[in-house]
């Protein structure tokens, strides 16, 4: 524990015009010795608190953008005007071994997301864009269970009727969709946050692009998919419908006013609207989804991912929209 306690920070309203009275601190990013590819490089002088350049990596529905992950499938970058290093490197100067908090962009352009199932990952979707000739029919995402099916059948039929038409499903004698109809389609907009707890259902939908702020882990459990599994061979049936929670409910939290939007057992999600100004705590991972935002007196512009790692004042200037998320101390 830190001694920092980002609840006890009160939201204070400031003029877009009022200074900034936090100053960013630097270190110096030593190369690793064991590493070829970079003993040639100096040391490299970067601030505590600096912009996040994603690694790319596509997908059959479409494309992630990682902005703090640092997996063998790729890893972010961590910039300060002309320097930029590898997160990895920019996390051991600081003698942090963590991972931070994930933060992605998912832009599923060409079909949708699979239907898993995660058994100890927490993921909070901040809703970024909605393409209407994508999604002429509506819903944007699946998310736990159909109500009426589940009240019709009871849990244990209905968790017989899901694991039935998803092995059907894999075996060719069935189809994915027969599997979605058992699922919930959320409509969602702009600006929605989506809470999702471990054991719930869920696939996100074509023409839908979120900001995802997850548990940095890679586990997942396939029930069902409407295009091809590249990742492993078949799907997670038994598993996925073995490891559905029906207690932990998710959320979707809607409207722009400033304050936590998201809570979960890893980390929070505080949304902060226009002239809104809340100290973060070190290790914060935050994205300006509108307008300009002022991170310990950095600015960051619309479509800009940040690290803190050391506390920070955020403040929104005109027209701005930032969301932060800060680990749970």
């Amino acid at each position: 524990c830190l001694g920092f306690s980002w609840r006890a920070q009160p939201e204070v309203r400031l003029s877009p015009a009022g200074p900034c009275q936090h100053h960013c601190q630097r270190i110096v990013v030593h190369p690793p010795a064991d590493n070829r590819l970079t003993t040639d490089r100096q040391p490299i002088d970067i601030a505590t608190i600096a912009a996040l350049e994603p690694a790319l990596v596509h997908k059959p529905w479409g494309r992630e953008d990682w902005f703090s992950g640092v997996e063998a499938r790729g890893e972010s970058r961590v910039r300060s005007g002309d320097a930029a290093v590898p997160l990895s490197e920019y996390l051991a100067a600081h003698g942090r071994s963590a991972a931070l908090v994930l933060l992605k962009v998912l832009r599923p352009t060409r079909g949708d997301l699979y239907m898993e199932v995660h058994e100890t990952k927490h993921e909070v979707y901040v809703v970024d864009a909605v393409d209407p000739t994508l999604r002429p029919s509506g819903g944007a995402m699946l998310l736990g269970a159909n109500p009426w099916a589940r009240v019709a059948l009871g849990n244990d039929a209905f968790r017989d009727a899901l694991r039935c038409r998803a092995e059907s499903a894999e075996a060719g004698r069935g189809r994915a969709e027969d599997v979605a109809t058992l699922l919930a389609s959320t409509e969602l907009r702009v600006g929605d946050v989506v809470t999702i707890p471990p054991g719930t259902p869920h696939s996100l939908l074509r023409g839908v692009t979120v900001v995802e702020f997850q548990t940095p882990v890679f586990e997942r459990r396939i029930l069902a998919a409407t295009g091809p599994v590249t990742t492993q061979a078949g799907w997670d049936v038994a598993e996925a419908v073995a490891a559905m929670n029906w207690d932990a409910a998710p959320a979707v939290a809607r409207g722009g006013d400033s304050g936590v939007v998201a809570e979960t057992a890893d980390f929070a999600v505080v949304r902060l609207a226009e002239g809104a100004c809340r100290t973060v705590p070190p290790w914060s991972v935050g994205w300006v989804a509108a307008g300009e935002a002022l991170v310990g007196g950095c600015r960051f512009e619309a479509r800009a991912a940040f690290v803190a790692a050391e506390s920070a004042l955020v403040r929104c200037a005109a027209g701005g929209v930032v969301y932060v998320a800060v680990e749970q101390w």
